[in-house]
């Protein structure tokens, strides 16, 4: 076998193993496998007890704040974790995500940034 057909064997592979994994895990982004959730979701902010307006937090995380997310909806909670520990730290921001996915019953993910500017 040729160095070529090994390197091209190796990457299908590869690929193949990811699709794969990809299945049994929340985060698919490097992956070739399919986004098979629909989920409906809203996020509310509240900064020191005082809540963001809907134009205010789609400005906040750059990106939509109500809507449907074709990807998992872990792409949201990772996009406001990712904002909330940077750039949000001192912020005390309490973060309400309520979500529906596929139907299925609704639920609500949590994320409170308790930085006591210590």
């Amino acid at each position: 076998m040729k160095i070529n057909q090994l390197i091209g064997i190796s990457f299908l592979a590869i690929q193949v193993i990811m699709i794969g994994y990809a299945r049994f895990v929340p985060e698919r982004y490097f992956c070739w496998a399919p986004y098979d959730e629909q989920t409906l979701y809203d996020i509310v902010v509240e900064i020191n007890g005082n809540p963001l307006s809907k134009r205010a937090i789609g400005q906040r995380y750059k990106y939509k704040n109500q809507g449907w997310e074709s990807r998992t909806i872990q792409n949201i909670f990772d996009l406001i974790e990712t904002y909330e520990t940077t750039y949000g730290k001192n912020d005390n921001a309490q973060v309400t995500v309520t979500y529906e996915t596929n139907g299925h019953a609704v639920k609500t993910w949590y994320f409170q940034n308790e930085n006591q500017n210590d």
